[in-house]
């Protein structure tokens, strides 16, 4: 385990964008399969593996752009003081987590062959809950992540709470249940 953290700090470092692609676009599929088999439950036979391959795809995409969203949070400072975690919390909810939200579900809709009313009918339905739910869990792992984390971790840290995340984005945005 040692050597694997060995290799990961060598990699993050000298290739952050990189290593945050494909590490992103791992759990990003990770969290669709947990959709389809914990949530959807689906048995291993009715897994919609290009659904899965889609979504890995759009965390691919997220990934990078994730590690240039922190670089820019850093420019309101990098000392763990609670105004300028404050600051950073702020601005990543009020900005980065409503577009990320909105941008993964508009792309799986896309990505599964729908039109814009389709999609548009989408985010009607789950975007308010999904931003709701989100404004629940990502401000303390935000807090965790600017007072703890070292920059270079801080994509990882995000990813592996988003595990969880992205089963349950991808439910309400692929498999989705309606808001009631």
């Amino acid at each position: 385990m040692a050597s694997f953290f060995k290799w990961y700090r060598f990699y993050s470092h000298t290739y952050p964008i990189r290593t945050n692609l494909v590490q992103t676009g791992v759990l990003f599929g990770l969290g669709d399969l947990m959709a389809q088999s914990a949530v959807e439950k689906r048995k291993p036979d009715e897994i919609d593996w290009l659904r899965t391959v889609r979504y890995a795809s759009i965390g691919c995409a997220v990934g990078p752009t994730l590690t240039m969203w922190y670089k820019t949070l850093d420019r309101l400072g990098t000392k763990n003081t609670i105004p300028i975690v404050a600051r950073k919390i702020l601005v990543d909810q009020m900005i980065a987590s409503p577009i990320i939200n909105a941008a993964v579900m508009t792309m799986s809709r896309v990505f599964s062959g729908d039109e814009w009313p389709q999609i548009q009918k989408k985010l009607e339905d789950n975007y308010v809950k999904v931003m709701l739910t989100s404004y629940l869990i990502w401000p303390a792992v935000q807090t965790f992540n600017f007072t703890i984390v070292p920059q270079q971790y801080r994509v990882l840290t995000v990813q592996i709470v988003s595990l969880a995340w992205n089963t349950y984005l991808s439910f309400m945005s692929v498999g989705g249940e309606k808001s009631k």
